[in-house]
């Protein structure tokens, strides 16, 4: 019995019911003083027991109600059709009335009720008198349940959809940084399977790169964003890979606001877009590469720009809009921050820019 009261019971809507029928209650009491005690028709001289009247009738419909809101969880976690439903209030609406109306004739003595009047009859009468203000209120009282229940009901059916929608972007982007991590590891072993035969030492030390890269990867595994001070650090061993591979043909610099070393930004952010620039950057007129990272606060958000000295981009670019990692940092950005941030490729005097922007906090 405990267990099912419990289950079904909600303190703060027994909370609304009684701070409601109290005010209800409290006027009532001060209507009945004026008219029945106190006005010019008096109709009863007994005070304490009209003020007795009022706290069983109180307590009675509390208690009552109370008891529906139990009903009418119950019948809504059952999904208990409407045509059964209303039938049942209406019942339960005269029921109450009818037992409100046993209150009075217990505790006074009307002069408007004739005192050779039988007990029910007296009971009758008081019920047909209130009958109508009676429904009323149980209709008000039960209006209060099923907002209550409506509205938790829409609360609920929120949070159930932010935890689905936070575990959507978790999955998107698991799947996304799937596709990523093995692409990025076959072109880093393609590598290392090149300097076998004639750099060995070179290969060796690419090996101990890729190592602490995978062991970093599994540590942020369960993270969509790390600082970006723990981005440069795998970014170092993965440019550390890329000189072992171009030696002076490529340079890559960086410029980082310090301020910003502590903040949280997306995982793996910065690998693809250097990969990018390399993939692109190269051409038979331009052997020797020259990328240059910044990362800076700008108003309220964090710019990170990559640029390069390679060739320019075609009037209608391609590869901006293909290739696994572009095309995952765009959707894991959309993820992220639902169109709050910036990804874009554009022409500069010498070479290409890459910029991404997202929100500073």
């Amino acid at each position: 019995m405990l267990k099912t009261l419990k289950k079904y019971s909600e303190k703060r809507l027994i909370i609304y019911l009684v701070v409601f029928y109290t005010f209800i209650a409290l006027v009532e009491f001060l209507r009945g003083f004026y008219f029945l005690y106190s006005g010019p028709q008096r109709v009863t001289d007994d005070l304490v027991g009209l003020v007795m009247v009022s706290f069983m009738d109180w307590a009675l419909v509390l208690i009552y109600m109370c008891s529906v809101s139990l009903l009418t969880k119950y019948l809504l976690l059952k999904r208990v059709a409407w045509i059964k439903i209303i039938p049942l209030h209406i019942v339960l609406s005269i029921i109450q009335s009818y037992l409100v109306g046993f209150i009075p004739p217990l505790l006074l003595d009307y002069s408007m009720i004739n005192a050779n009047f039988a007990f029910l009859d007296k009971v009758t009468h008081t019920f047909l008198f209130n009958v109508t203000t009676n429904i009323l209120l149980y209709s008000s009282m039960t209006l209060i349940i099923y907002a209550y229940f409506y509205l938790q009901q829409i609360k609920d059916q929120e949070i159930r959809n932010k935890v689905l929608e936070n575990s959507l972007i978790k999955f998107k982007l698991k799947t996304l940084e799937s596709q990523l991590n093995p692409h990025f590891l076959f072109n880093t072993l393609n590598s290392i399977s090149s300097l076998i035969p004639n750099n060995p030492d070179a290969a060796q030390d690419m090996v101990a790169d890729i190592s602490f890269l995978l062991r970093k990867f599994l540590s942020i595994d369960d993270k969509n964003f790390i600082t970006v001070r723990e981005e440069l650090e795998i970014l170092d061993y993965y440019t550390n890979i890329l000189k072992q591979r171009f030696q002076e043909d490529l340079v890559i610099t960086k410029q980082v606001e310090e301020a910003l070393l502590h903040k949280q930004i997306p995982r793996l952010l910065i690998q693809p877009i250097i990969e990018n620039s390399i993939k692109h950057g190269f051409s038979q007129k331009n052997k020797k590469l020259r990328i240059h990272l910044s990362i800076a606060k700008n108003e309220d958000s964090i710019e990170l720009s990559v640029e390069n000295n390679g060739k320019k981009l075609p009037k209608y670019p391609i590869y901006s809009n293909s290739g696994i990692g572009i095309i995952n940092i765009k959707e894991r950005l959309q993820a992220l921050y639902h169109g709050k941030s910036d990804f874009h490729f554009e022409n500069m005097a010498s070479g290409v820019r890459t910029v991404i922007t997202i929100p500073y906090s």
